[in-house]
């Protein structure tokens, strides 16, 4: 088990520290209820991790199915989101196994999680960037897919090739872009250097040492269809 997927199977508080950080200007909350109509409607989202998405619409939904492939996470939402458990459902499943799902929502949305299936299958970027795309026009009539354009950088851009091949390929199919800021913020640079740096590695976690970063730049792609 990687560092990475150790976080997503044990680790739920250290994670919900990071998003909790992230986006300290709320610009995600402003876009996303400045663009799409949420009321009384039906949601789907994948990768839901611990509801850090899901809180920016959950007051306005009728009801939303919540997915991912970590019991751990879900039950830490299930925490998060104890005030809505009225209207959500929370479900283990595998972004690969999309297809098993046969209801029909006015909107599927993700966050940083399509992102790691492509990334970790980079031998196969068409296939899966393929059937996520066309499993989600089966089962949904509004797409958003929220994906990063880069941590403690000056400008947006993909975190890897992988990334950048599967971002086309949603242009391809129609989705219109966004990108807006989200950057971290936390109480002084110990703490940076802490969270970040159980994410994203020691590399990260010197850069903010060295510079003593309590502001972290990060950028966020937004694709609707």
């Amino acid at each position: 088990m990687n560092k990475m997927e150790t976080i997503y199977q044990q680790q739920a508080n250290l994670y919900d520290e990071l998003v909790t950080h992230e986006d300290y200007n709320n610009n995600l909350f402003k876009f996303l209820n400045d663009t799409i109509d949420f009321t009384n409607k039906t949601v789907c989202e994948f990768g839901v991790g611990t509801g850090r998405v899901s809180r920016i619409y959950i007051n306005k939904v009728k009801n939303a199915d919540l997915f991912d492939r970590s019991i751990h996470m879900l039950d830490k939402a299930k925490i998060n989101l104890s005030n809505h458990l009225n209207k959500i459902t929370l479900t283990e499943l595998n972004n690969q196994n999309i297809d098993q799902i046969h209801k029909y929502y006015d909107i599927s949305i993700e966050g940083w999680s399509f992102g790691h299936l492509i990334s970790e299958n980079g031998d196969k970027i068409d296939y899966w960037s393929n059937k996520i795309i066309n499993e989600l026009k089966k089962i949904s009539k509004k797409i958003i897919i929220i994906e990063s354009m880069g941590t403690n950088i000056d400008k947006p851009f993909p975190p890897n090739a992988s990334l950048e091949s599967f971002y086309k390929r949603l242009k391809g199919n129609g989705f219109k872009d966004y990108i807006i800021s989200t950057d971290y913020k936390f109480e002084n640079t110990e703490q940076a250097q802490y969270i970040l740096g159980s994410f994203f590695g020691e590399k990260m976690k010197e850069e903010i040492r060295k510079n003593r970063l309590v502001t972290i730049k990060e950028f966020t792609g937004i694709w609707i269809l």
